[in-house]
Formats: C-alpha cells, sequence, structure tokens
C-alpha cells in the first residue's frame, strides 16, 4: 500500500503540473486498486493465522484507512484536473459501492 501511495502522491504531482488528463483518469484507477489492498488487509487480519495480537491488527487497519482516503482524495484532485482542463465534469469513479449493514438496523 505504502509504494502505491508514493506513485499515486508523485502522479497526482504530475498530473497537476502537466494538466494531464489521461494521468489524472490513471489516479481513479491507482483507487481502485489502493481498495483491493484495503479489503485485502481485512482477510489477512481476520485469518486464523494472523498472530500478532490486537495492537498491531488496529494499527495495521488505521494506516490501511489512511492509505485508502488519500488515495480517495487523489480522485478528488484529479476530478478537479479534468475540469480544469476540459471545463466538464468527469465521471472518473464508478458510483460508490454500497457499503456492508452492520444488522443493527436503521440510525434515523
Amino acid at each position: 500500500m505504502g509504494l502505491l501511495a508514493v506513485a499515486i502522491a508523485e502522479n497526482t504531482g504530475h498530473a497537476i503540473r502537466t494538466r494531464d488528463v489521461e494521468l489524472a483518469a490513471e489516479l481513479a484507477r491507482d483507487d481502485d486498486a489502493m481498495e483491493d489492498l484495503h479489503r485485502h488487509i481485512f482477510t489477512a487480519l481476520t485469518a486464523p493465522q494472523w498472530s500478532y495480537g490486537v495492537s498491531c491488527a488496529v494499527d495495521i487497519t488505521l494506516l490501511a484507512r489512511f492509505y485508502e482516503r488519500y488515495a480517495d482524495h487523489a480522485v478528488t484532485v484529479a476530478r478537479r484536473i479534468v475540469y480544469l482542463v476540459t471545463g466538464a465534469l468527469p465521471d472518473l469513479c464508478p458510483p460508490p459501492r454500497p457499503r456492508p449493514s452492520s444488522g443493527r438496523g436503521s440510525r434515523i
């Protein structure tokens, strides 16, 4: 995740400097890859083989979340780059995926 975050940061900076719409669109694909890694972390942390304890699992979970949010922010920047260059609102990302229900019912 760290390597992908560095690549996203570098690509975001380059896309801003060059106003590269194609590179901006690539940031959305990088965000999808980051989301896949984020989900994979949870699979690893909940596996019976996980033997590093709760404290380590919480730290890794938080770090993974921060990386995932960082990639989300890069997509926001990418959308703004596309708008700046083309004048049109881009559709870089598919609609958000529904989040799993907590099973607690409505909070309204």
